[in-house]
C-alpha cells in the first residue's frame, strides 16, 4: 500500500508540473548578439504567457502574445557623449513622419523605453527641446522582441525670431494658430503662445494686444524648432554671399528685406533684433525661404493673405551659391500681413 500511495503522489507531482508547463506558454525574450533578429517567437494559441522584468527599468514585461514590440536604449548629444535628460524620441510607421504613433521621454541618464505595435519597418528619432534632432534610424520591431536602439542628436535648427505684422483694414479680432509637426516645439514667444493660438486684436498699424489689456505689442513673436526632415529640405539653390560681417552684414541683410518689400519699421526691428545676436564671421551665405509653411504654417481667422520671408544665414566662407534669387515685392495693398524670420545654418551660436 505504501508503495501504490507513493506511486500515485509521484505521478500526480509530474501532472502537476505538466500542467504548469502547459499554462505558462511562451517568455518574452530579448535580443543579444548572438539572436537571429528574424526569429519570431511561436506564440501557443489561448496561452497567457509568463512576464519578466526589463532590466532596465523594473517594469513587468507583458505576456508575449504577437501584439507588442519594445525599444530601449540611451539618447546622447548633441555633439557630445552626454546623456540628453528629458529628449523626446518619436516612433512612426511611414516614411513622412508625419503620423506619429509612439512617444517617449528619456531619464536623467538619457535611457528610454517604449512599446510599440509589431512592424516590419518603423522610424526612430530623438528631438530635444532646443530644436536638436537626430537622423532617422530604420527598426524592424518584430514581434515580442526587445532591442536597443541608442540615439545621437547631431544637429540643432529652429526658427529664430520671426516677426508677423498683421495689417486688417480695420481693428479686428484675430486668432492666430501655428500649424507645426508634431515634433517642433515654441521654443518662444511673445505675447505667450497658448494651446489655442493667440486670441486679440490686430490692429491697422501692424500692431498686436491682448484682449484684455492696453498694452501693444509691435508684433507676434515666436521662436519654433525644426523637425529633421524640415531642417534638411531648407533651400540652398539660390541665395547671395555677404563679403563682410559685423554690423554691416545684418544690415545688408535688411536691404534684402527691403527689395521684398517690407517697410522702414520692420527692417529696424529686424537690425534690432540681429545686430547683437548674430554669430560673428568674415562673411555670410544667406538663402531666402519663401515658401514657409511646410515648417510653419499659419491658420489666421479672419483670413489674411501673408507674404512671408525667413532667411537660412550660413557662414560665408567659400560662399557660391548656384544662382541669384529673382526677387518679387510682397503686394502690400489692402488687408494683408508680413513676416520674416532667420535660420541660423552651420554658424556657431
Amino acid at each position: 500500500m505504501k508503495n501504490e500511495d507513493g506511486h500515485r503522489a509521484h505521478w500526480a507531482r509530474v501532472l502537476v508540473v505538466l500542467c504548469c508547463a502547459v499554462v505558462a506558454g511562451c517568455v518574452y525574450r530579448k535580443a543579444d548578439e548572438d539572436d537571429d533578429l528574424g526569429d519570431n517567437l511561436d506564440v501557443p494559441t489561448g496561452t497567457t504567457g509568463t512576464t519578466g522584468t526589463t532590466g532596465s527599468t523594473g517594469t513587468t514585461d507583458p505576456p508575449c502574445d504577437g501584439t507588442w514590440s519594445r525599444l530601449e536604449g540611451q539618447v546622447t548629444g548633441p555633439g557630445t557623449d552626454r546623456p540628453a535628460a528629458g529628449a523626446t524620441v518619436y516612433a512612426w510607421e511611414g516614411e513622412g513622419g508625419t503620423d506619429v504613433m509612439y512617444t517617449a521621454t528619456t531619464d536623467s541618464d538619457g535611457f528610454y523605453e517604449l512599446e510599440v505595435t509589431p512592424f516590419e519597418v518603423l522610424y526612430v528619432e530623438a528631438y530635444t527641446d532646443e530644436g536638436c534632432w537626430s537622423y532617422t534610424q530604420e527598426v524592424d520591431a518584430e514581434a515580442c522582441l526587445l532591442q536597443t536602439v541608442d540615439i545621437d542628436i547631431q544637429d540643432c535648427d529652429v526658427a529664430d525670431k520671426p516677426n508677423l505684422y498683421l495689417y486688417p483694414e480695420t481693428d479686428t479680432f484675430t486668432r492666430v494658430k501655428l500649424e507645426l509637426d508634431p515634433r517642433q516645439k515654441v521654443v518662444a514667444s511673445i505675447p505667450e503662445y497658448r494651446p489655442r493660438g493667440w486670441r486679440g486684436i490686430a490692429h491697422t498699424d501692424g500692431t498686436w494686444s491682448e484682449l484684455g489689456l492696453r498694452v501693444r505689442d509691435p508684433f507676434l513673436f515666436y521662436e519654433v524648432s525644426l523637425a529633421g526632415w524640415q531642417a534638411r529640405s531648407l533651400q540652398r539653390d539660390t541665395g547671395w554671399c555677404i563679403p563682410f560681417g559685423g554690423v554691416s552684414a545684418v544690415y545688408a541683410m535688411a536691404d534684402i528685406l527691403a527689395d521684398y518689400g517690407f517697410d522702414a519699421r520692420e527692417r529696424d526691428d529686424f537690425v534690432d533684433a540681429w545686430v547683437h545676436d548674430l554669430p560673428p564671421s568674415d562673411s555670410y551665405a544667406v538663402y531666402p525661404q519663401i515658401e514657409v509653411e511646410a515648417y510653419a504654417g499659419l491658420d489666421i481667422r479672419p483670413a489674411l493673405p501673408i507674404d512671408r520671408l525667413w532667411l537660412v544665414v550660413d557662414d560665408g566662407a567659400g560662399c557660391a551659391p548656384r544662382q541669384v534669387p529673382e526677387v518679387v515685392p510682397f503686394d502690400r495693398d489692402g488687408a494683408h500681413g508680413v513676416e520674416w524670420g532667420v535660420i541660423l545654418g552651420d554658424l556657431v551660436r
